[in-house]
């Protein structure tokens, strides 16, 4: 496999991890309140939601991180950049850039958060203050989950690839029937 191509599907591994992680989040936190609240909270499966909806806000972050690591020896975005220029894709590494650098003050903000409150504990700062310091909403991280999954499925598909990052309703979906279910006590 070319350094390219690892490059490739590191990114569309985070980039569908991202996604799944960040709505699987969204359906538990909003979603499903208050419909489903009654049997999140049933006893029998409360530590499983808990815990759910703890390590899906964190593991996208996370995802998002490994994207936009500007380590030059880690599979991220600049890195393919540089990658798709040595193979001879200097348009479709300038098309990547047009489409991503926009969002270079959010991801800035994610890279804060991540640094501070979910990969590391600064205890200086009290956790809610760091996420007012970075003033995030989910709809700018939704926005920059979807920028940067059309993004690679835009590589992807420029590169031959037949696979593409699946869109986020299917996520939802997936939370809402399975709550669906257990509250009708098929299990």
């Amino acid at each position: 496999m070319c350094e390219l191509d690892r490059v490739f599907w590191a990114l569309m591994e985070e980039g569908s991890a991202a996604r799944a992680h960040f709505h699987t989040w969204w359906a538990l936190r909003n979603l499903a309140l208050p419909d489903h609240l009654p049997t999140m909270n049933n006893y029998e499966y409360v530590d499983f939601f808990h815990v759910s909806n703890s390590g899906s806000y964190k593991l996208f972050f996370l995802a998002l991180s490994k994207i936009y690591d500007r380590d030059e020896r880690t599979a991220g975005i600049s890195m393919l950049k540089k990658e798709l220029r040595n193979a001879g894709h200097a348009d479709v590494a300038d098309e990547v850039a047009k489409r991503i650098d926009p969002h270079e003050p959010l991801v800035r903000k994610v890279l804060n958060i991540r640094n501070k409150s979910i990969s590391h504990n600064q205890a200086d700062i009290p956790r809610e203050k760091i996420y007012q310091i970075n003033d995030v909403t989910p709809n700018e991280i939704r926005a920059l989950i979807d920028v940067t999954c059309e993004t690679i499925n835009y590589v992807s598909n420029t590169l031959g690839k037949s696979n593409v990052i699946s869109g986020p309703e299917r996520h939802e979906n997936a939370v809402l029937k399975m709550l669906e279910a257990l509250g009708r006590g098929q299990t």
